[in-house]
């Protein structure tokens, strides 16, 4: 297990330009931070990222840094980051939420974005998001709809359909849920509720956290496209019992240690574990 504290930031080796070995950037002091940081984990994703940073780079707003914290891929993943001039650490076996984590602490931006390696941004997006932060300033974080972009049409039906019921749940309980795939949060908000927890559905965890002592927004329009490859790869049978697994999971939360939610919970990890 890694840890994003101070003491596990300081050994200093850089292999590029933009490249270290796990450590903190130096402080660009003098220079004006940039809106918004934008938090890619990665592993392996030498295939799939590129896309994602094509449509950063292609961004009608360009007050935005790019931070990515690679697990240790044994691809090119972090050589076409550098292409994009993002910033890459590496930091080998650590995982998605204590990346993400590290990410936020050696980022340099007010407003956090994070996002996955297998997303792509409309091209507005963060023009979009600027606006939505700039007029509201008591707004602490920002979720929103993530559509498949290469998905079959029952994927997308279901995508759909599972997000119209959890927005229409957020609006009547309060109860507020989100994902990594596309999620923004203040910096100071951040680290304030207590960052992200190494645990599954940490994302989830830690909006509802944020939810319940900040004002979130929830955006009626996609700013982001997910990629659809592990529900191809599962199938339909297998992809509806993990969204029974999620539905369960977010919605009644009383079942979560019960056998049939374990059971889901145990399939569906261990087959995505086996076809990422």
């Amino acid at each position: 297990m890694c840890k994003a504290d101070a003491g596990g930031l300081r050994n200093l080796m850089f292999l590029g330009a933009n490249k270290v070995e796990f450590t903190t950037m130096p402080n660009d002091s003098g220079m004006k931070n940039p809106l918004f940081s934008v938090i890619i984990p990665t592993l392996n994703e030498e295939a799939r990222i590129g896309r994602l940073l094509q449509s950063l780079e292609k961004q009608s707003f360009k007050d935005f840094e790019i931070v990515v914290v690679d697990g240790g891929s044994s691809d090119n993943t972090a050589k076409v980051a550098e292409k994009f001039s993002a910033k890459v650490f590496v930091k080998k076996g650590c995982k998605e939420f204590p990346s993400r984590n590290i990410g936020a602490k050696l980022s340099n931006g007010n407003i956090l974005l994070f996002l996955s390696a297998d997303v792509v941004l409309s091209l507005d997006a963060l023009k979009n998001l600027a606006k939505e932060f700039e007029k509201d300033q008591d707004v602490s974080g920002v979720c929103g709809l993530g559509m498949p972009f290469d998905a079959p049409l029952w994927m997308k039906i279901e995508y759909l359909f599972h997000w119209r019921l959890l927005r229409l749940w957020m609006k009547l309980t309060n109860d507020y849920h989100a994902s990594t795939n596309f999620m923004v949060v203040r910096k100071g908000a951040f680290h304030k509720v207590g960052e992200f927890t190494d645990e599954i559905f940490a994302d989830t965890i830690f909006f509802n956290k944020l939810g319940k002592k900040c004002n979130v927004k929830v955006l009626p329009k996609s700013l982001v496209f997910v990629s659809g490859r592990r529900a191809k790869k599962m199938g339909f049978a297998r992809f509806t019992t993990h969204f029974l697994w999620v539905f369960l999971f977010d919605y009644l939360p009383f079942l979560r240690k019960s056998s049939v939610v374990k059971f889901l919970q145990s399939y569906s990890s261990d087959y995505r574990a086996r076809h990422q």
